[in-house]
């Protein structure tokens, strides 16, 4: 029986890293799918072309920052392996469905149940919590005062990881710099919505476009039943900006919009979810907890296993 399993897992251990480069490709061609089905959308002779690159750059920051946001949740710190397991499971999402991101990385990170079912469910709360106050903030500032209330949502994570902290992974530090990076993260992408909006009809408004565009992320992230948010987004986006845009201008920048993430992700993806940034850590065996706190096996680096 030993000596059978022990052939199992020799034999286990020589598909992985074939099973790493299919996962990978299935991840890269999902991006393009999604891609290519948003640029056909896009009547790119009405754009202004050259706003659509630092739109583009933007976006990128922003989902490094994204990436990066998750690496600090699950290990502390930013790393590559960490950064690499949130990329190549974050496609995941165009799944029907909508789950299937999350609870991969449930899976994936290693850990108690407590402190997987907690990290991931701390990286949805802070990326939502800080999209909201950006756009919350933009909106105040554009001449909405009432949406004021919803920068307050900024000290949700810090306050939970308080009432948390010594039960999980997740201290208080940790969640803070998790927050203040999806704060950076979010200022990148209204950034880039403004950029896109601008490159359709002109810079108007720019900070009633970045608060709309913020909480229009929000609206598409927990709307789960579409993949990605796709609809549920562009339709929010709209709605708030309707009475200050034209409906086909808003309707090009929206999928405008979605092309421009699409194609920041393809490229994170690409740069940092490649197999050849995987195999070098440790398996997640060597990873428990200790007080809320990690302990890590010598010989390894904590956040392996992806």
């Amino acid at each position: 029986m030993r000596l059978r399993r022990l052939r199992w897992t020799k034999a286990l251990a020589a598909i992985v890293p074939a099973l790493r480069i299919v996962r990978f490709v299935l991840a890269v061609a999902i991006v393009v799918a999604m891609g290519v089905v948003a640029v056909r959308s896009v009547r790119f002779e009405a754009l202004t072309p050259w706003l659509l690159a630092p739109a583009l750059a933007a976006a990128v920051v922003w989902w490094i920052l994204l990436a990066r946001g998750w690496a600090i949740l699950a290990s502390g710190r930013t790393t590559a392996g960490d950064m690499g397991l949130w990329c190549r499971t974050q496609v995941l999402r165009y799944l029907p469905g909508g789950i299937w991101a999350p609870t991969s990385r449930v899976a994936l990170v290693g850990g108690s149940g407590v402190d997987r079912l907690a990290t991931v469910a701390a990286e949805n709360v802070v990326s939502l919590c800080a999209a909201l106050a950006v756009g919350g903030a933009a909106l105040a500032a554009s001449g909405r005062p009432v949406a004021a209330v919803l920068a307050v949502a900024v000290a949700i994570p810090p306050a939970a990881a308080r009432l948390a902290s010594g039960r999980t992974r997740l201290d208080p530090v940790r969640v803070r710099r998790a927050t203040a990076n999806a704060l950076a993260a979010f200022a990148c992408y209204v950034l880039a919505a403004v950029l896109v909006q601008a490159a359709v009809s002109g810079l108007h408004q720019p900070l009633l476009v970045a608060g709309a565009a913020a909480i229009s992320w929000a609206a598409g992230f927990v709307v789960v039943f579409t993949p990605g948010g796709l609809g549920a987004r562009e339709l929010a986006y709209a709605g708030l900006l309707a009475s200050s845009f034209a409906r086909a201008d808003l309707a090009a920048a929206a999928v405008a919009m979605r092309a421009t993430t699409i194609a920041a992700e393809l490229l994170v993806l690409l740069a940092a979810g490649r197999p050849s940034s995987v195999g070098t850590e440790p398996p997640p065996k060597n990873r428990t907890t200790n007080g809320g706190r990690d302990s890590r096996h010598r010989s390894g680096k904590y956040g392996a296993g992806r």
